[in-house]
């Protein structure tokens, strides 16, 4: 598999941000549960200092691993930038009237207004038949 300069950038950064020890006070779960929080420092102590001893199976795990996450991150941002686009060509026709009004830059204002009952459309871009009509009764 090939990865991407970003990618590989992306993960070191991450796995040099790994190397360093933590305390159980470190965590975000610390207040909580101390003593998950102290578990889980222990352990990543552990493999931190197996890495800085030398071994190179757990050495390369975690760097396998911090790979994995970057790519796995980029495809879901790629696939989500798919659906938008696919949400968009299927909505295509039902935002023709607003289209050819030349009002879709207000139909964008008025869907991302707080309490509009069809604000989550401007997010996910599959727009309804019915926030047309609503958007053009206002206008």
């Amino acid at each position: 598999m090939t990865y991407t300069a970003k990618q590989i950038e992306n993960a070191k950064r991450n796995y040099f941000n790994f190397l360093k020890f933590e305390t159980a006070q470190d965590d975000s779960n610390y207040e909580c549960n101390p003593f998950e929080a102290e578990r889980r420092a222990e352990y990543h102590n552990k493999q931190v200092t197996e890495i800085l001893n030398g071994n190179k199976t757990t050495e390369k795990f975690w760097k396998t691993f911090f790979l994995n996450e970057e790519v796995k991150k980029d495809q879901k941002a790629i696939a989500s930038r798919e659906k938008l686009n696919a949400n968009k060509e299927a909505s295509a026709d039902i935002l023709a009237p607003i289209k050819s009004m030349r009002k879709l830059g207000d139909f964008g204002k008025w869907l991302n207004t707080a309490g509009n009952p069809f604000r989550k459309q401007h997010f996910n871009k599959k727009y309804t038949i019915e926030a047309v009509n609503t958007f053009l009764t206002t206008i």
